[in-house]
């Protein structure tokens, strides 16, 4: 093959060929419904999301004529302030009590000297409301049987203002559960996006390859330039759909405020583009090199299924990582080329992060991306004029593709 004497380096053949993808990519049909459907997805999950966040639950408790006297006024009240709506019904007595909650006629019921009664495990915010009235119900009917006026018990009774310091930051379990969501949500976003742009390179390599194109592309750009050029077209492209599902979930959140959602999530976003652009450049490399080896998409699919199972097992150790974000594992591996761009954006979602821990992590992964293209290149280099049988990895690295296989017996 012969290239242009005229051209000094390959950044211009680079920037020629990512422009090619770029707009190849974009111009699709497939792109284009691809995106509508990401955007409504995303307005629409935030949309319900709030809704359902903000919508106040209505719930229906037994309550029997033995109950502590205005029990029933009291857990309303305290219902209405903590988001429930709570309809009481009088039941005559502690069988009747079972038999609507048996049946799922009420949520639960409030018997004779208070006893709650649910069906199976309490539902917490019911639970927390229905023993706050409970109480205060009791404490009514013993400070009335002692001679106290209302105004006397309502005194005795009135919050004091508590000073609450707090020496290490964790947050509630409310706030952690919203995080943890949140975080996933995030690293979904990151997986499902490193692996279907990662796979469109693998495909654009064997359809190129398939397809007799490569061959007169690779009459004027270099081998590592053609590479490197669709890596980085195709992340373009990535990162334009990655960009407008940002903007829109951010425009979103802005519009409907949903309560619940963690301060900062907003501001997280970009460094999710950060950690989508570092972790598809090093897996796109993987991809693109490993699919220059076959002919035939079917062979591509089967030497990059290392790299597949890869991404899925560090996927499926950032949901373990959940439950327990400050394990030692999870910060060794959040700084580790393969895993930082998913793990280490879970990790600074839910726990403080050291900043030299971030800094190493993307310092690892930029060196690793660039010693992992150096040697993908020569394996693509060596192995995408190779039409037949797919070449394996060691001989494409030896640049044995023309060398006649001997004939199995």
């Amino acid at each position: 093959m012969t290239h242009d004497p005229g051209r000094a380096g390959g950044l211009h053949d680079l920037v020629t060929v990512a422009r090619r993808e770029l707009v190849v990519r974009v111009r699709s049909k497939a792109f284009r419904i691809s995106t509508i459907l990401l955007l409504a997805v995303t307005v629409a999950s935030i949309a319900i999301a709030a809704a359902l966040m903000g919508r106040t639950q209505h719930v229906t408790v037994a309550v029997t004529a033995q109950a502590p006297p205005a029990v029933a006024s009291t857990m309303r009240a305290q219902g209405s302030a903590a988001g429930l709506s709570i309809t009481t019904v009088t039941v005559a007595d502690r069988a009747a009590a079972i038999r609507s909650v048996e049946h799922g006629r009420s949520a639960a019921a409030v018997a004779a000297r208070g006893e709650i009664i649910w069906k199976s495990r309490p539902r917490a915010s019911l639970q927390q409301v229905l023993t706050a009235a409970v109480q205060g119900a009791i404490i009514n009917q013993r400070a009335a049987s002692l001679g106290l006026p209302n105004g006397a018990v309502a005194r005795l009774l009135a919050p004091i203002r508590v000073t609450v310091t707090q020496l290490h930051a964790g947050g509630n379990q409310a706030q952690w559960t919203a995080r943890s969501v949140v975080a996933y949500a995030g690293v979904l976003l990151l997986y499902i996006a490193i692996a279907v742009y990662g796979g469109y390179v693998l495909t654009g390599v064997v359809e190129e390859k398939s397809s007799r194109v490569v061959e007169v592309l690779l009459s004027r750009v270099p081998p590592s330039s053609l590479l490197g050029g669709k890596i980085a077209g195709i992340g373009l492209a990535g990162l334009t759909q990655l960009l407008a599902v940002g903007a829109a979930a951010a425009a979103t959140l802005g519009v409907v405020k949903p309560s619940g959602i963690p301060p900062g999530t907003v501001a997280a976003l970009p460094m999710l583009v950060v950690w989508f652009v570092l972790g598809f450049a090093f897996y796109s490399v993987l991809y693109g090199s490993l699919g220059s080896l076959a002919s035939r998409t079917q062979d591509a699919q089967a030497a990059a299924a290392p790299v597949a199972v890869l991404i899925a097992g560090i996927y499926v150790l950032a949901v373990v990582a959940l439950s327990n974000p400050s394990a030692g594992w999870v910060a060794v591996l959040s700084m580790l080329p393969p895993s930082a761009p998913i793990l280490m954006p879970l990790r600074a979602a839910l726990v403080p992060v050291p900043v030299w821990q971030v800094v190493a992590a993307l310092v690892l992964l930029l060196g690793a991306t660039y010693g992992l293209f150096r040697v993908g290149a020569r394996v693509y280099e060596n192995a995408i004029l190779h039409t037949g049988q797919r070449l394996r990895l060691r001989e494409a690295w030896r640049g044995e593709s023309a060398r006649p296989r001997p004939a199995h017996r």
